[in-house]
This record gives structure tokens, C-alpha cells and sequence, in this order.
């Protein structure tokens, strides 16, 4: 098969449905919707054709939203703000697509190691880790080992 349904200048179909899906995963959010929401007919956001390429940009989000928080927190500069290194909590149970967003991305992991009855993190482990400087937390919907959610 030689079609690249990801072409969305060959299959204008394609962005339209990427659009559709956006809003709703937005609605089920209860995302406020952007001023230019009238203009453009749908969220903000990027679709993916593969994971590690979701884990990348969803990581970049979080560590540009963070460094506007913490900036502002902190009272620094954006050049100020870009020599801080922020930190993601994820479980030792994560896809290697993160391995990358922590190294190429100069994000600091923090690592929760799952519980052995269960396979899964718990929110108390989680929340030791959390400081100042967390962007985010990874939760695994469907680990390797048994397929178990964080």
C-alpha cells in the first residue's frame, strides 16, 4: 500500500477528522475555548502519527507552559527562566520515546518505581516527588509487564 494517510494536502478529509477529534478530546476537558476558536473551527493542538512523536511534543508543551508559570512565580526573565531545569514524574515502567524528551529536551526524570502487588504508581509516591520545578506526570495506560494503569 503506498498511501500516506498522514498527507493532509492529498487527504484534506484527514485534517478535517484530526480537527473533529481535537475538539472532542478538548470538550471532554472542559478546555476553554480560544479566542480564535471561530476563526479556525478547533482547538489548539497537534495531531501524531506515531508515539514517540506525542511523547516529544506533549513534553515540549508542558515545559513551555511551565516556564511562563515559573518565570512568573519566581520573578525571572524568560532567559533566566531557560537555565532552570524542570523535571517530569513517570513511572520506571515508561515507553523509551521518554528517553529522548529527557535527553535531547533537558528535562530532569523522576522516577516512581511501581508497587509490586499492583505494578502501578500510587498517588502518595507521586506526590513526594512533586516540587516547584515538575512540568508534569506521566501515567502509564496499559504497562508492559501486564498491561496495568498507573
Amino acid at each position: 500500500m503506498k498511501i500516506n494517510l498522514a498527507d493532509q494536502t492529498v487527504y484534506p478529509q484527514s485534517f478535517r477528522l484530526h480537527n473533529v477529534v481535537l475538539n472532542m478530546v478538548a470538550n471532554l476537558w472542559n478546555c476553554p475555548k480560544p479566542p480564535d476558536f471561530d476563526d479556525y473551527g478547533a482547538f489548539a493542538g497537534a495531531g501524531t502519527v506515531g508515539s514517540t512523536e506525542a511523547c516529544l511534543l506533549g513534553g515540549l508543551c508542558l515545559k513551555f507552559r511551565w516556564r511562563k508559570w515559573y518565570a512568573k512565580r519566581h520573578n525571572l526573565t524568560e532567559e533566566k527562566v531557560r537555565s532552570v531545569y524542570p523535571n517530569l514524574i513517570i513511572s520506571t515502567c515508561f515507553q523509551a520515546a521518554w528517553e529522548k524528551l529527557f535527553r535531547y529536551m533537558d528535562i530532569e526524570p523522576k522516577f516512581v518505581v511501581p508497587s509490586k502487588k499492583t505494578f502501578a504508581i500510587t498517588a502518595d509516591a507521586v506526590k513526594e516527588q512533586i516540587d516547584d520545578k515538575t512540568i508534569g506526570v506521566v501515567c502509564i495506560l496499559g504497562n508492559h509487564y501486564g498491561g496495568q494503569y498507573d
